[in-house]
């Protein structure tokens, strides 16, 4: 890959609904370029726009997440991607689980990832690592006793759980491309490891 090439470090959380697909894609500098809901058709076709591309899949729980995920990789196949290795393949994917990344980049057990506190947690880690999302932190300078009686809080700028999910897959495959040292094998997923 010539140092001239982009690459794009996507990530991917399977749910169910309309969209059920949630897509990150962070560039080389962990900017978030995208993130929200999609179908599967146009994930593929976003991610065949870069000759260059690492995605991470959060491998899912559920019954028709399992099935969205293996009918998702049957298309990435037909795109061309290759599943991680160590050699130089300009589109692959990693595998990973989400929650676990959470656990191994903070040290600890996490608040459950659906409440507001948990989304905080994982904001928080997020930022640590250097992704450039909203400091969580910001949000409770904007919090005033008025607001919380009449429950008016900025949640908006607060990533959503499966956007989380999405963002830290992304940013596992960043790390397999950029700190291959800092990943390791867990049975049929990778996850990070602290420094």
């Amino acid at each position: 890959m010539m140092a001239s090439d982009p690459i794009i470090f996507a990530g991917v959380e399977f749910s169910s609904g309309r969209k059920p697909i949630t897509f990150a894609a962070l560039d080389e500098a962990l900017k978030v370029r995208v993130l929200g809901r999609w179908e599967s058709v146009e994930v593929i076709s976003s991610l065949q726009n870069y000759e260059n591309c690492s995605l991470g899949i959060n491998l899912p729980s559920s019954k028709r997440g399992q099935e969205l995920h293996a009918d998702f990789k049957d298309k990435l196949v037909q795109a061309g991607f290759k599943p991680f290795s160590h050699v130089n393949n300009p589109k692959q994917w990693i595998e990973t689980n989400s929650q676990d990344c959470f656990r191994a980049l903070s040290g600890h057990n996490l608040l459950p990832q659906r409440s507001l506190e948990g989304r905080l947690q994982r904001t928080a880690i997020m930022y640590e690592q250097g992704l450039q999302v909203n400091d969580p932190v910001d949000m409770f300078e904007e919090i005033t006793r008025y607001k919380l009686i009449q429950g008016i809080l900025p949640l908006e700028k607060l990533p959503s759980s499966r956007e989380l999910d999405a963002l830290v897959s992304a940013y596992t495959a960043w790390m397999s491309v950029n700190r291959p040292g800092q990943i390791v094998p867990r049975g049929d997923f990778v996850l990070p490891v602290q420094e």
